[in-house]
């Protein structure tokens, strides 16, 4: 009997040592599946930190690249205004050389003329009439020569005065490029980095992906038996489920997602969802599973739900009435959750649906089958 009763104990102990070493697998396998989720959580959560930061950095990138441009066409044109001034001057110094010379020529003449001959040629005349207007003559010769010298020399000094401010704004261009081109390199090393950050982060999120994958192949092939743990590793997320979600309603389409131009005005508007028009009372059913976060009227949008289906990813459900869910309860995919209400201003009578993952909007019909 002693060694039945030792057999028996020996069983019990391997039988106990057995269930706890599957338990202890199991809370292994829990803690590892929980930490690594997080881990997947905290990538998405950088990935979109970064993915804003690169949009900041593609503006402002955009922006210096059209400012710069602004830039050229304006050295441009003062490279050729001040080319052009250039050649006014040098015209203007040449005429004025040209008439300087000329005014010296008659000088040195009228100096020949001088004494006797200048004498003879003033008093020949056979009236004082006549000596006045050879007087007036030689006046008004050597007054308009001088009158010209004196126009292309101001002339002369406008010209240059204008080129030398030319040329310091544009030489204040040019820093102001210069300057311009260094933010533009800083930006696009910026860039590259975040670049390189956002590969970095994908990689570690398709590493956790793989890990999760892993963890629950390993949940199989040691037949552990814990329903909680099942449910925790085999839980469907909303993620996996993209181009299979079925259709919130039942109906046809009348506004996409995405930019679009109106057809009765010029102007392009962003839809951060789709419009589905179908008959008022019509069921609206929740895509998948999740819980009622938010039950409220919103300006534009009426009676509003919204539903959260985990790892940041919600659904928006527009212009409703009979609402059949609180906050807080958990709804199952497909569980009808209000009806289609009151039609808003300018649109027949439908439901406005959204897909959010944090606060980035999602095209819809790319989510869902039949749609």
């Amino acid at each position: 009997m002693s060694i039945l009763r030792g057999l028996l104990v020996l069983i019990l102990s391997l039988a106990l040592g057995v269930n706890s070493l599957a338990s202890t697998n199991a809370d292994s396998l829990a803690k590892d599946f929980e930490a690594t989720k997080k881990k997947l959580e905290d990538a998405e959560l950088k990935q979109r930190q970064t993915l804003s930061a690169l949009y900041q950095l593609n503006k402002k990138i955009k922006k210096i690249v059209t400012d710069k441009g602004s830039l050229s066409q304006q050295r441009a044109f003062l490279e050729v205004s001040i080319r052009t001034l250039s050649l006014k001057v040098e015209d203007l110094d040449q005429k004025s050389r040209s008439q300087k010379a000329l005014l010296a020529e008659r000088l040195r003449a009228i100096y020949k003329l001088g004494g006797p001959s200048l004498a003879r040629f003033l008093f020949s005349s056979s009236s004082s009439a006549s000596l006045e207007r050879n007087l007036k003559i030689l006046g008004i010769v050597a007054s308009r020569d001088l009158e010209m010298i004196k126009n292309y020399r101001r002339d002369l000094y406008d010209l240059q005065s204008k080129r030398k401010t030319l040329a310091t704004r544009l030489e204040s261009l040019k820093s102001v490029e210069a300057k311009i081109v260094a933010q533009e390199r800083q930006l696009r090393r910026e860039q590259d980095l975040k670049g390189k950050i956002l590969d970095g982060i994908r990689k570690n999120k398709m590493f956790a992906m793989n890990k999760i994958n892993g963890l629950r192949e390993k949940s199989l092939q040691n037949n552990i038996d814990d329903a909680g743990l099942f449910d925790l590793l085999f839980k469907p997320s909303f993620a996996d489920q993209k181009g299979g979600l079925p259709p919130p309603l039942q109906g046809v389409i009348t506004q996409k997602f995405g930019l679009m131009k109106g057809e009765d005005h010029p102007y392009t508007l962003s839809h951060k969802g789709i419009y589905i028009a179908a008959a008022k009372g019509s069921p609206i059913k929740s895509v998948f599973e999740g819980r009622i976060s938010y039950v409220g009227d919103l300006p534009g949008f009426g009676k509003t739900l919204i539903v959260d289906h985990g790892d940041h990813y919600y659904s928006v459900y527009s212009h409703a009435q009979d609402v059949k869910v609180n906050v807080g309860d958990e709804i199952t995919q497909s569980q009808v959750i209000a009806q289609v209400g009151e039609a808003p201003p300018e649109k027949s009578s439908g439901l406005y649906f959204e897909i959010r993952h944090f606060s980035e909007p999602y095209d819809p019909q790319q989510w869902m089958k039949g749609l």
